[in-house]
């Protein structure tokens, strides 16, 4: 990789001046991260054996990680798709763009090839949340047990998916394909590596998936009671990750579907009562 290049390039791009979030701007935004990202594919040169954690972290610009490994076709693809979802103005396709930006990183992670990483691809993976074998999982059944009861007994819940029941359940497969891809897929084994245990990687991951939900504006994820309750989910959802040898079909399974029932259930309030797992962020564009 021609550093000097790359970072030159990257220099040039991120100066430039924000711009006020309109259809232009829109389609500069997504000009000027096209160009970026081809620098980096035209400056890269194809590593056949990058680290697993490095190719990770590479993805944060979507695609770039894959590129690192070797694939540049797929880098290109994950970027376009991730990128043209991403400026749609559409917020529900808006959102799994960012879903997808946060499993491309799980994507490259993976294909670097760390040890005991699954061999999914990310359809099967995907599709794992309409796969009803997955819920013969007891972590999981016991993480669904307390989004139902939580469900029916809280006085009310803020409606965060699409109103149509089934593009909630397809909506939400997102969700938890994401989510489960950036924090359990990549986060938890990476932390767990470098701090040599499996409980600190969860510690630190579970941790890293409560604070992100700060973006929110929902008042749930602003309180103490709030972030705790996300930090014990997300440690529940790496010790089901660990029990099903890395697997994230069963995670992704329960993610999607403890969402959907805290959506869909019970009352419906203006946004300030507890709400999903599912976050609504920003690409660092």
């Amino acid at each position: 990789m021609n550093l000097r290049c790359v970072v030159r390039k990257w220099l040039v791009f991120i100066g430039q001046k924000p711009f006020a979030r309109n259809k232009p701007f829109v389609r500069h935004k997504s000009f000027i991260v096209l160009l970026a990202f081809i620098s980096f594919t035209w400056c890269a040169r194809p590593a056949s054996a990058t680290a697993p954690g490095v190719a990770g972290t590479l993805s944060l610009v979507p695609g770039l990680g894959q590129v690192s490994n070797g694939d540049v076709g797929e880098g290109l693809l994950w970027f376009v798709t991730t990128v043209g979802l991403f400026v749609m103005p559409s917020k529900y396709m808006s959102d799994i763009g960012f879903k997808l930006w946060e499993y491309n990183m799980y994507d490259a992670y993976r294909d670097a090839g760390p040890q005991g990483a699954a061999k999914q691809t990310v359809f099967a993976n995907y599709l794992g949340f309409i796969n009803p074998l997955n819920i013969a999982d007891p972590v999981g059944l016991g993480i669904l047990g307390y989004g139902t009861a939580r469900a029916l007994t809280a006085k009310s819940t803020a409606s965060l998916g699409p109103r149509n029941k089934l593009g909630g359940a397809f909506y939400y497969g997102f969700v938890g394909l994401g989510e489960e891809g950036l924090f359990r897929g990549f986060l938890f084994p990476g932390f767990s590596s470098i701090f040599s245990s499996k409980f600190v990687g969860a510690t630190v991951s579970s941790v890293l998936f409560s604070l992100s939900h700060l973006t929110n504006s929902q008042s749930y994820y602003h309180s103490v009671g709030g972030l705790t309750e996300l930090f014990a989910l997300g440690m529940a959802l790496c010790w089901e990750t660990n029990n099903n040898h890395n697997d994230l079909r069963h995670g992704i399974f329960t993610h999607a579907w403890y969402d959907f029932i805290i959506d869909y259930a019970g009352k419906k309030a203006d946004g300030s009562a507890p709400a999903t797992l599912g976050i609504k962020m920003s690409l660092p564009f």
